[in-house]
């Protein structure tokens, strides 16, 4: 074994195997038929084929003949395992066995466990073979091997103490670079292609973005090596100093500054220029010689020579270096084949320097880690602890394997796919629920600025990019505030206002958070630290991690920005998202139209020719619509605009046809055109989001995923075609983690995993020709050429390997036609295939020399055309037609296909040429084709691929009213199926929305047909009304949730007042009903209807209102409960459960026992009689929207309704009549009653649980006359209408209608443009304004008695005002930043359907200038006085001035107005005019909403400062409103 790893064995070829009747044990034994059912067999949902009788014919054998082939044991083993006499070249195995044993064992997709080996080597010795291994034989073969190959497999230990093992990324970069194969599809530079991409070298990442320190950096020319920052002379005596290298046009340049030469040296330019590099002469070493220690550079140009000579120069001594980028993936994948959850963060890595097709094989996919307890975070710090360890003077020493030298490595990070959580966690951020949900840009914000017009506006589109160095000092800033005292909140504050939280700094942060919990409580040992002393003891623990990671390790690796460098994926954000929401919005939308079953059976009857795909499952994906995967969405999005025609409205038929053409182009894998494509999906992007906000607003503010997507155009400029970062390929590899993963013994699973792959890539390297280094010899060594060989000829055992051996088919091959087959005399049946001559075919009325008069063909069933396609008759094609010396594309399909008889014969394709319409469907938008043309025979080089079209079935009228019967295991069953019956074979539409073949199509198509349509004119007014909408929904919604409460209130208690006992639940206006699902359902657009079956059971008693905080628990744990009003302070229930079934509680009158089946027990004491009532609720809602005058009417409950809610009887059952004729008893005859009326009530209360002073009232009241109680009774219902009355007005103040209104009011007095201030004195004007007029925002007149009440608006008032000023501020601060102009300035801060004046052009001027003069202010200013302070000092002074320079008020207004119209033409002056006519519209009074031109008359009456009395001028008339509310003074 020693000298076979060490190469001693002769490398001499031995006989070469070909025993073909050992092949068929052999493929056994190498796991064939294990292999074919896991990998080999037809894909999932693909139905197998059909055996017929011409498959049975091929494999049939005669009895002789398989006795004349059959071999004997001995036989056989000589040919499978090989014997010891011939052992053949099969280096470094010690023979054939060895080999073919290791490939079996070391197969990643065809895993065994031991006892599945020693199980199959037992199977192989039992048979007679020979030099079969034994398990601990080939187990040391492999731990050898591994270890003379190159042992990647570390143990690894996180500064948490967990421990994990890794398989270094550089031992996977050696590899790559020692296999003759992958070596030769490396690149190591980038390349510019003049606007085309298809790889990511060609992206600008790595072109133009990437840092030069990263990249190669050297070039090796006619043996001399020119390095990055070194001087270099070129051709005709130029000068030139490289920074990058580059390729373009198939040779090398450098980008790099020009220096040109004068009398006191070199002067260096600092523009960048490009050069060829085939110009470069001299490098650094040769000019130094030149001028040995003497000076090159001008004087000011000498800080270039201190970069000379580059330090890699030194460093290769003489080797070349490359520096090729890595591409590492992460991400959570279960251990487990069942379907209990046991997570593994894994982490896959690919060569970035390979090519898309070259990464997407599973031999090109390298396993890094894996770890059940490790986070993600620690096994990337390991990573970049080993990628940082390549840099500076340590870099990789390597075989090159085409070169046939050794060459240095530096590998760097070039991006990091995956889904979205995992991404969020690789760039520090909180994630997907938070407030700022994007790792790329700081869009984002609370719900209700998400839902108002600016904040939904901006959720369309990407926001402020957040920055590597941003996120650092905010994790910085919370570690920092982490060693404060109390730093719960302020961090989970800091948290939620950024959006960045770092998981490798959160356990320390949330250490220190407890750390300083513990030290502020005091304990029998210590007195409680002060803040200071806790400060400085947590400052000093964060001081002990200084040696320890405390930071995403990824925030500090060069070349990388973890913002920029985590690209949007497209399988969880476009197929699991955006297909997936519009679906199931779809599928909902017909199923309540009833049209579900037509859907499915058009799915059923879509065409799949042309698609490349298995089966298009409409039955699987319309039962289980709820539970697709991506594939089944990528499927969808093909064809749903074909499914739905007709079936849905226009705008849903329109947003398909979108979502159609923009899977297209993200699947597109070479870009011919990067400015138009970029064009193309930037606006279908827009389209999709567009449609998104008109259809259904909600999901743009509640799934992420729209705004997240819209990054992707940017992420494909920097990385290449999207599917360069799609994480397919490592969703897939999954499956090879999870076999390794089952079959270990779990107890080391990182580390056991780890080695199996280890063990699988030494495999794979070493019998498909990679090299390594023999320890021994010191010489770099490969297999021998039978090993390499075995692959090449045994396409079982390269499957096993995951090395794809690829047979394209022969281009132009007929597949011909099956027919019955006989038996012959052999005992074999043979085909009878009929000749056809010229008169035979349906061209034969054509003249074509293709057709030859003598010529003999066969008809064929299948062709394969030029692009590798697979053509069946009926197919559309397109065809190569050559007119006039020119060759066209068009489309065609096909009738017929002939296969020669005879060599001297051709084959030939058939066609009807179909006629492309000019313009495109009415409804689907797509080119439209039909099957009118004429014959045309053309040769099998003429068919170039199949398109997908699909029967024009909406313009045609067609049905679904065919069956279709249904095919189980193998066999026509009796089953059948809708499918729709198609009326003619003429009209056909080209589906442009196949991702198969989409480059012969753009070729075949004209543009005009390719352009998509424009379906919205003016976004902004689609997503200010989106954006009302949705706060119109949110707020019917709500509204109808109250309402529905509110009215199931009602009619119980007016139940409970026509008789019997109830218990009653006044739900607040936060809580929902367990029985109304569809309330709860954020998706749904339309609001429950019908009646409530549930049953309400009444108690004795009135309860406490019951929410989501006063939710009864198990046993003798309760919630706490509310304070009551005093009329209440003698109940005991808990309020009626709302669960069907659920049994009232209480004392004697109520039914006792069991509660529903709840098995809780009576919660206090007292018998159990009678049986409680129960009545069934009325309807909990009508169905419809109702007015705000009847949402306040119902918000605000009449005296009537108050009334009902105290006059519920506190009787119930038998024992309710007993009492009262007790009582009437008591009354009746004196005083002699009373003792007996005292005791019985006293009794009643006490089981019903009251207070000791609560019972004496009682008996109390048992003393009062008949009309005493009367009144009393009175007393108490005017106060317990006065309780309900305060309850329902809080309500209606957190309602959204209320804060609605509010918000308009405000912004219409302070957006005026004659308010005489923003801040002073406001907030009570304001108020003091709306108390005299509270019908402006629909509060009742009951709120301003109580000063409570009143503070509540107050408040609201305060924060309303707060908020616009800020939002008024950050515009004008944006349009400073901006430089907008005064007209765009205006529209943006005209908010809530305000509309501008001429006067607010002016207003509008003065507050950004004073927004400039404000910014120019020092720091201490600035905090002493704030903006708007600042603001309100400047109208004040502008006042003051016209006060005491013009007597006449006429005359100060004109001067006012003039003031403010030089202010607008100072602005225009300063910010140059590119509004449009839309943003220069001029409004009137007449024009005005009412409440803006009532708003402008309040105005005008505030006081902005302290007037004496009197003071003011007898023109100056504050009671005419209507005189000065242009000016504002």
């Amino acid at each position: 074994m020693a000298q076979a790893l060490a190469g001693d064995v002769s490398f001499t070829a031995g006989t070469p195997f070909e025993d073909l009747a050992a092949l068929t044990l052999e493929d056994v034994l190498s796991g064939a038929g294990l292999f074919d059912a896991a990998v080999g067999g037809p894909q999932e949902d693909e139905m197998p084929g059909i055996l017929d009788d011409s498959d049975l014919m091929e494999d049939f054998v005669s009895d002789s003949e398989a006795a004349s082939n059959s071999k004997s044991a001995e036989e056989i083993s000589g040919a499978i395992f090989g014997t010891s006499n011939d052992r053949g070249d099969y280096f470094p195995y010690p023979n054939k066995a060895m080999m073919k044993t290791d490939i079996l064992f070391s197969s990643p997709r065809l895993r065994f466990s031991r006892a599945q080996q020693e199980a199959i080597l037992a199977w192989g010795k039992d048979l007679g073979a020979r030099d079969v291994p034994s398990h601990y034989r080939i187990e040391k073969f492999q731990k050898e091997a591994l270890e003379a190959v190159g042992n990647p497999t570390v143990k690894v230990t996180a500064a948490s103490g967990n421990v994990f093992y890794v398989n270094t990324v550089t031992q996977a970069m050696v590899k790559d670079y020692a296999h003759p194969e992958t070596r030769k599809l490396i690149h190591a530079y980038p390349e510019f292609t003049h606007n085309k991409l298809s790889e990511v070298w060609q992206a600008s990442k790595w072109l133009v973005d990437a840092p030069d320190e990263v990249l190669t950096p050297m070039v090796r020319l006619d043996g001399k090596d020119y390095y990055i920052n070194e001087l270099t002379r070129c051709v005709d005596d130029a000068w030139f100093i490289p920074l990058r290298f580059f390729d373009m046009d198939g040779a090398k340049w450098a980008v790099g500054r020009k220096v040109q030469a004068a009398q006191d040296g070199l002067h260096v330019s600092e523009d960048h220029d490009i050069m060829d590099c085939a110009a470069f002469r001299n490098n650094w070493p040769d000019i130094e010689n030149w001028n040995p220690g003497g000076q090159i550079f001008a004087p000011q140009s000498a800080q270039y020579a201190a970069l000379m000579p580059n330090p890699d120069r030194e460093l290769a001594a003489g080797l070349e270096w490359e520096c090729p980028p890595i591409v590492l993936f992460i991400d959570d994948v279960s251990g487990n084949s069942t379907k209990q959850w046991n997570v593994h963060y894994s982490c896959y890595m690919s060569n970035g320097g390979l090519p898309r097709s070259a990464v997407e094989k599973d031999c090109h996919i390298q396993f890094v880690a894996t770890s059940p307890h490790a986070s993600p975070m620690e096994i990337v710090q390991a990573i970049c602890d080993e990628i940082r360890s390549t840099g500076g003077k340590t870099p990789i020493k390597t075989w090159d394997s085409v070169r046939n030298r050794y060459i240095l490595i530096r590998p760097w990070l070039l991006f990091l796919p995956g889904d979205n959580p995992m991404q969020a966690e690789l760039c520090s951020h909180i994630g997907l629920t938070a407030n700022f949900f994007c790792r790329c840009c700081h869009a984002g914000g609370t719900k209700l600025f998400k839902e108002s017009d600016e904040g939904f506006a901006s959720l369309l589109q990407t926001g402020r990019l957040r920055s590597v160095d941003e996120t650092r000092e905010a994790v910085l800033q919370q570690l920092v505030l982490a060693t404060h005292a109390a730093a719960a909140k302020p961090l989970q504050e800091a948290m939620t206002a950024s959006g960045v939280k770092d998981s490798l700094a959160m356990p320390i942060i949330n250490r220190l958070v407890a750390i300083g919990k513990a030290l502020r409580r005091s304990t029998s040992s210590r007195k409680a630290l002060t803040p200071e002393a806790v400060n400085q003891t947590l400052y000093e623990e964060l001081l002990k991690r200084r040696d320890t990671p405390v930071m995403n390790p990824l925030l500090g690796m060069k070349g990388l920005d973890p913002h920029k460098d985590t690209p949007v994926e497209p399988l969880h954000t476009l197929l699991l998202g955006i297909v997936k929401y519009f679906w199931a919005q779809t599928v909902w939308i017909l199923q309540k139209q009833g049209k579900f079953a037509e859907f499915n059976a058009r799915l059923n009857s879509l065409a799949r020719a042309g698609l490349k795909i298995p089966n298009i499952m409409g039955d699987y994906m319309c039962r289980y619509r709820g539970s697709l995967i991506g594939k089944h969405f990528k499927t969808i999005s093909q064809v749903m605009a074909f499914a739905i025609c007709g079936l849905v409205e226009e705008p849903l038929q329109n947003t398909w046809y979108s979502i159609g053409r923009l899977t297209v182009l993200i699947w597109d894998t070479a870009i011919e055109d990067v400015q138009s494509y970029m064009h193309d999906l930037r606006q279908t992007i827009n389209t999709v989001n567009d449609f998104a906000a008109k259809l259904s607003p909600s999901l743009l503010t509640l799934k992420n995923k729209f705004h997240i997507f819209g990054h992707i155009p940017d992420h494909i400029l920097r990385f290449g075609p999207a599917l360069l970062f799609s994480t397919e390929r490592y969703e897939s590899f999954n499956h090879i983690f999870r076999l390794c993963s089952i079959h270990s013994n779990r107890q080391a699973p990182s580390r056991d995993i780890a080695v199996a792959f280890a063990n699988q890539a030494r495999c794979r390297h070493m019998t498909t020709g990679g090299y390594w280094l023999d320890a021994r010899t010191k010489r770099w060594v490969c297999s021998g050429r039978e090993v390499q060989r075995h692959l090449q000829e045994h396409r079982v055992d390269a499957h096993l390997l995951g090395v794809d051996l690829p047979k394209p088919p022969r281009h132009g091959t007929i597949t011909i036609s099956s027919e019955s087959p006989v038996h012959t005399s052999s005992s074999r049946r043979s085909q009878v295939r009929t000749l056809v001559s010229r008169h035979q075919t349906s061209a034969a009325h054509l003249e074509s020399p293709l057709l030859t008069a003598d010529g003999k063909w066969f008809r064929g069933d299948s062709l394969v055309t030029t692009s590798g396609d697979v053509a069946r008759l009926n197919d559309e094609v397109i065809v190569k037609q050559h007119i006039n010396g020119a060759s066209c594309l068009s489309f065609a399909s096909i009738l017929e296909l002939l296969s020669p008889s005879e060599a001297r014969d051709r084959a030939l394709v058939i066609v009807r040429m179909s006629q492309l319409q000019t313009t495109a469907h009415n409804t689907l938008k797509l080119p439209v084709i039909q099957r009118i043309g004429e014959l045309t025979v053309l040769e099998p080089s003429d068919i170039t691929c199949v398109v997908n079209v699909q029967h024009d079935c909406a313009s045609q009228g067609c049905m679904a009213s065919g069956q279709q019967r249904l095919r189980q295991e193998r066999e026509l069953t009796s089953q059948v199926r809708t499918v729709v019956e198609h009326r003619d074979t003429i009209s056909y539409v080209v589906n442009t929305h196949s991702l198969h073949n989409q480059q012969h199509l753009r070729r075949a198509l004209p543009p005009h047909l390719l352009m998509s349509p424009s379906f919205f004119a003016d976004r902004l007014v689609l997503h200010r009304e989106a954006a009302a909408s949705l706060r119109d929904h949110i707020l019917q919604k709500k509204l109808a949730r109250d309402a529905a409460v509110r009215k199931r209130a009602e009619d119980a208690l007016r139940l409970a007042n026509q008789g019997g006992s109830m218990e009653l639940s006044l739900l607040d206006d936060e809580s929902t009903h367990a029985g109304h699902s569809s309330w709860t359902d954020p998706d749904h657009d339309e609001l429950p209807g019908g009646g409530d079956n549930r049953k309400l059971i009444f108690d004795d008693t009135i309860v406490a209102p019951r929410g989501p905080r006063q939710r009864r628990g198990g046993g003798n744990v309760r919630a706490a409960e509310p304070e009551m009003p005093d009329q209440f302070s003698n109940s005991t229930g808990r309020g009626l459960a709302g669960q069907k079934g659920t049994q009232a509680r209480g004392g004697r009158g109520s039914s006792g026992g069991a509660r529903g089946g709840s098995g809780r027990s009576q919660r206090r004491g007292g018998r159990t009689k009678g049986t409680a009532t129960q009545l069934p609720a009325a309807s909990a809602h009508s169905g419809g929207h109702e007015s705000m005058a009847q949402t306040h009417a119902r918000l605000v409950p009449s005296s009537s309704s108050a009334t009902a809610v105290a006059s519920v009887s506190v009787m119930s059952g038998a024992d309710s009549n007993t009492f009262t004729s007790q009582a009437a008893a008591g009354f009746s005859t004196g005083s002699d009653g009373l003792p007996q009326l005292r005791n019985d009530a006293k009794q009643k209360a006490q089981e019903c649980g009251l207070a000791a002073e609560q019972t004496a009232e009682v008996v109390k009241f048992c003393d009062l006359s008949l009309i005493e109680m009367v009144i009393d009774l009175k007393t108490h219902l005017l106060k317990n209408e006065n309780d309900l009355l305060k309850r329902y007005f809080r309500i209606f103040v957190r309602h959204p209608d209320f804060a609605l209104r509010l918000r308009h009011v405000v912004a219409a007095i302070l957006l005026a443009p004659n308010t005489p201030a923003y801040h002073s004195g406001i907030l009570n004007q304001v108020a003091n304004h709306i108390e005299k007029n509270l019908d402006w925002v629909g509060l009742p007149a009951s709120c301003k008695r109580d000063p409570a009440d009143w503070a509540l608006v107050k408040s609201a008032i305060s924060h309303e005002l707060a908020q616009m000023r800020s939002s008024m501020k950050s515009k004008l601060d944006m349009a400073l930043k901006n430089k907008q102009d005064i007209y765009l300035l205006t529209t943006a801060l005209m908010m809530y359907e305000m509309r501008a004046k001429r006067e607010h052009w002016g207003r509008v001027a003065f507050l950004r200038s004073c927004a400039s003069s404000w910014n120019q202010l020092t720091a201490v200013k600035k905090k002493a006085t704030p903006f708007w302070d600042h603001v309100d000092q400047e109208l004040k002074s502008v006042r003051a001035t016209m006060n005491e320079t013009y007597v006449s008020a006429d005359r100060r207004r004109v001067e006012e107005a003039k003031f403010f119209a030089d202010m607008v033409l100072r602005d225009v002056q300063t910010y140059a005019v590119t509004a449009g006519q839309l943003q220069m519209a001029v409004h009137t009074n007449d024009t005005l909403t009412d409440l803006q031109r009532n708003a402008e008359q309040v105005a005008g009456t505030f006081i902005a400062e302290n007037t004496p009395a009197g003071a003011a001028n007898a023109d100056d008339d504050v009671e005419d409103l209507g005189l000065n509310v242009e000016t504002g003074f």
